[in-house]
């Protein structure tokens, strides 16, 4: 501000600074901060060319992408162009919608999968033509791919929500009232009868054999990372899922947090891939829709944590959670094994329980002590196991800046090291990685606020990402409007 030779107070029509007075390192940090406060900033770009080289990769980096876009000339070119300055994929395939067994609108149908395998051909091949011509580079490209109906959750599902994996603002939840789908005021009161489950959580691809259709398809190596989410309802045929990877020659990193997500098939074919990080999470529901029995967590395939282990000898970072328990992983390993690059582990284990006797605990950890002396890179390995009313972490730190490894002792019940062999153990790894010792911490956590997995994970505080942050939201969201009236106990 300009100052008046006889006075102390800006003189407000001697301000005749501009923008291009500014230095340019502070035009640039004041640009940089408009996204950080919110609101789309693509109209920014106009003001000036300086706002435009710096919006424009802002607005482009993180985009999505749909069937109908991919089809239009116009945005083809318009992708081709600013390529390089998209980093992040939302393929989001919209399927037609279906009908419930209350809703028989004529606009409405039942399920057609002929139609939806037709929609995802059409989506899938337009989207690896568009991808395929683009070149790798050392930023990848990260691929989220998401399948939905607009009817998901127009029915008895009013719970869902829909948004990208960036997107962790916090979703009103309007009051739900729809008698007609069991919801008043609020509460879910319905017999959701099994049509509608079936159409929800109906396979992906499933009706006939899609693996010459996926090999026909162009590689695409940008792709350096793909996410499936758990907002995709429906469950990929895991022959189609793994096909589908396939095409992917540069995946290094795969995050997959669905249920039903894995199988032996799924699992090994990793091992022919560039796959450096993985991380599996087998969501399930601890509040079922009434008259529907099925177990909340599916019995594990012993085969399923063989196939992994195997494939674990590749990677750098693994997190698996609930697909394998660790007590089935650490008692495939070999001890002539070695997992010279892995960084960081992380299982769950139905062994952490208060109603688990010492001895099966112990035999657990005396085991992942084990594989753990043959993990000369292991930063971190986290075993835990959350449910409702269960919250139990184990956790070991490599010992850093000259201070002793740590192992963290958390939850709802006590988990007492107290066996000489296991400690002992556990003291020979930490020597084994950077000769150091072993320091216990011991925390507890209120059992009364685990309502579902999705606390425990919130309050264990995991150093590892097991299930994306936005789906964590959303899991959160849906077992909370799911429990709300509720008039049984499932446990």
């Amino acid at each position: 501000q300009a100052l008046s030779s006889d006075s102390t107070q800006p003189n407000v029509t001697d301000c005749k600074a501009s923008w291009n007075d500014l230095p340019a390192e502070t035009r640039n940090e004041i640009v940089r901060l408009v996204p950080i406060l919110g609101g789309k900033c693509s109209q920014l770009a106009t003001v000036c060319r300086d706002w435009h080289s710096i919006i424009e990769p802002l607005n482009f980096s993180n985009i999505s992408l749909t069937i109908p876009y991919l089809a239009d000339p116009i945005s083809q070119t318009m992708l081709f162009r600013h390529r390089e300055q998209i980093r992040y994929i939302w393929f989001k395939v919209e399927l037609e919608g279906f009908c419930c067994m209350n809703c028989r609108s004529p606009s409405n149908r039942f399920l057609s999968s002929a139609r939806d395998n037709k929609i995802l051909m059409n989506g899938f091949e337009k989207l690896f033509k568009t991808l395929s011509t683009w070149e790798p580079c050392d930023d990848h490209l990260v691929l989220d791919i998401s399948v939905y109906s607009p009817t998901d959750n127009q029915h008895w599902f009013k719970y869902l929500d829909f948004r990208p994996d960036n997107d962790l603002d916090d979703q009103e939840t309007a009051i739900l009232d729809d008698p007609a789908h069991g919801w008043v005021a609020g509460q879910n009161n319905s017999d959701a009868g099994i049509l509608p489950t079936t159409a929800l959580f109906d396979d992906i691809m499933c009706d006939k054999p899609f693996g010459s259709w996926w090999l026909s398809l162009p590689l695409v190596p940008v792709v350096g990372a793909v996410l499936l989410r758990q907002q995709t309802r429906r469950r990929w045929n895991q022959l189609a899922l793994a096909n589908m990877l396939t095409r992917f020659p540069n995946m290094k990193e795969l995050f997959a947090d669905q249920q039903d997500i894995g199988n032996q098939q799924l699992i090994e074919s990793f091992r022919s891939t560039k796959l450096c990080k993985l991380t599996i999470f087998e969501n399930f529901t601890e509040y079922p829709e009434a008259g529907i029995v099925f177990p909340a967590i599916r019995a594990l395939d012993p085969d399923v944590s063989r196939k992994l282990v195997r494939s674990s000898l590749h990677l750098t970072t693994l997190s698996a959670s609930f697909i394998v328990d660790a007590s089935h992983f650490f008692a495939e390993c070999q001890d002539s094994w070695v997992w010279k690059n892995l960084t960081s582990l992380t299982l769950t284990s139905r062994a952490l329980t208060e109603s688990t006797s010492p001895s099966d605990i112990n035999v657990m950890l005396h085991a992942a002590a084990a594989a753990a002396f043959n993990m000369p890179k292991l930063d971190t390995m986290e075993l835990w196991n959350g449910r409702r009313g269960v919250a139990m972490l184990f956790r070991y730190q490599r010992a850093q800046n000259w201070q002793p490894a740590i192992i963290t002792l958390r939850g709802t019940s006590v988990l007492a090291l107290d066996d000489p062999t296991v400690v002992r153990a556990w003291d020979n790894v930490a020597y084994q990685h950077s000769h150091g010792t072993v320091k216990f911490v011991q925390d507890s956590i209120d059992s009364d606020k685990i309502r579902s997995h999705a606390d425990a994970i919130r309050l264990l505080g995991l150093s590892t990402d097991v299930v994306r942050p936005v789906s964590l939201q959303q899991i959160l969201r849906e077992h909370r409007l799911r429990r709300t009236g509720h008039r049984r106990d499932w446990y």
